[in-house]
């Protein structure tokens, strides 16, 4: 059995794997040692509308797989390293994204089953602490001001 670092290491590495793909809309779901990612590689703006619904009737959708011995292999290579200090403040990017959304997950000690990104806005799926299940459906900029205080708080929390 692999072993579980954090949501916000885990899906960084994932979004640091579909960035390097061309991919920013997608759906990831949390499975017992593994996510499942289903993505729509490089959308163009005459496809914006067919996205909203992309799982429904999935045109050009690729299915990947992470394991999380798969996750902590990536993590401990080079592409797991921020490269440039301009990447560290590119919210924006998935990557980032990602690891913000995985830490305000491991902050309220949840336990992730779907999240959904698109490209302004995103949906989370999770159990929290207290054995409730939760959705939320915000504005990817809502989590803007974790991202900032993240980075100040820990220069150990590697971002991409």
């Amino acid at each position: 059995m692999a072993v579980k670092t954090s949501y916000a290491e885990e899906l960084r590495v994932i979004g640091q794997t579909l960035e390097s793909k061309g991919i920013s809309v997608f759906e990831i779901t949390c499975l017992p040692e593994r996510y499942v990612i289903h993505a729509v590689p490089n959308p163009s703006a005459g496809a914006s509308k067919k996205l909203l619904g992309f799982l429904r009737s999935p045109i050009n959708a690729e299915t990947y797989s992470f394991t999380l011995s798969s996750i902590e292999i990536k993590r401990h290579a080079k592409l797991a390293k921020p490269s440039t200090s301009e990447s560290l403040d590119n919210f924006r990017r998935a990557s980032n994204v990602l690891a913000t959304v995985g830490a305000y997950l491991d902050l309220k000690q949840a336990e992730l089953f779907e999240l959904k990104l698109r490209s302004i806005s995103l949906s989370l799926w999770y159990r929290d602490r207290t054995g409730h299940e939760q959705q939320e459906d915000r504005a990817i900029s809502s989590f803007y001001n974790l991202f900032i205080e993240l980075q100040r708080k820990s220069l150990d929390f590697r971002w991409c």
